[in-house]
């Protein structure tokens, strides 16, 4: 019997699961002397810098009218590096098994987008809020996106009420557990960005589902 685990995953979650892993592993390269380049051992520091999400650049941008791209490039690209391999693996486990799911429900342009919009908006939630000198990076926002992107699927086409308990329960696991480790962590503004993607990717995941353009003629 042909098990639906066993399928491929689709393209979107490679993507963003190869690319999640070969950003963890050159940086974790560098970290460890195994390369041999100038620098090597502070490119995480570099990267952390160049793609995370920081409320004192946010502001200057709000303030000044200012957009460079590579300023904007942090909303879409903070997700792909972490402080380090555990918290790059977790997120690579939760995006392979999450994003299947979605992507086989949505498709994977679709899920892309959802996520990368998703992941923009936690992001600029945490410039509003977090204290000037803090940082964003990493993918839980992409989890919680992902979260949020499946329980709108489930509630969408549960045709009964076990179902769609399920798939708020999972939401409310996630964000328990967040908020618990945002208590455990002294008050870092890091969780705002999950909850933010949650609700964009609850919101966007069943605004972009298959049939946009037939429900947009009815309305």
């Amino acid at each position: 019997m042909h098990s639906p685990i066993l399928n491929p995953l689709p393209w979107s979650v490679w993507l963003l699961t190869l690319t999640i892993a070969g950003v963890e592993l050159v940086l974790w390269a560098g970290a460890h002397g195994l390369v041999n380049a100038a620098g090597s051992a502070g490119w995480r520091a570099q990267a952390l810098a160049l793609s995370g999400v920081n409320p004192a650049v946010q502001g200057w941008m709000l303030e000044t009218g200012q957009t460079p791209l590579p300023h904007l490039a942090r909303y879409f690209g903070f997700g792909l590096v972490h402080q380090g391999p555990l918290q790059a693996a977790l997120v690579i486990v939760i995006t392979a098994a999450l994003g299947k799911v979605c992507a086989e429900r949505i498709g994977s342009l679709r899920l892309l987008l959802v996520l990368a919009l998703s992941q923009a908006a936690g992001g600029f939630a945490f410039g509003l809020v977090a204290a000037p000198d803090a940082w964003l990076i990493g993918g839980y926002p992409l989890i919680f996106a992902l979260a949020g992107c499946f329980a709108g699927q489930v509630w969408h086409e549960g045709s009964d009420t076990n179902s769609r308990r399920k798939a708020l329960a999972l939401v409310a696991v996630l964000i328990l557990g967040r908020l618990a480790l945002a208590a455990m962590d002294g008050g870092g503004m890091d969780w705002i960005a999950d909850l933010v993607a949650c609700l964009a990717g609850y919101a966007l995941g069943r605004a972009l589902r298959p049939g946009l353009r037939a429900r947009l003629r009815r309305a």
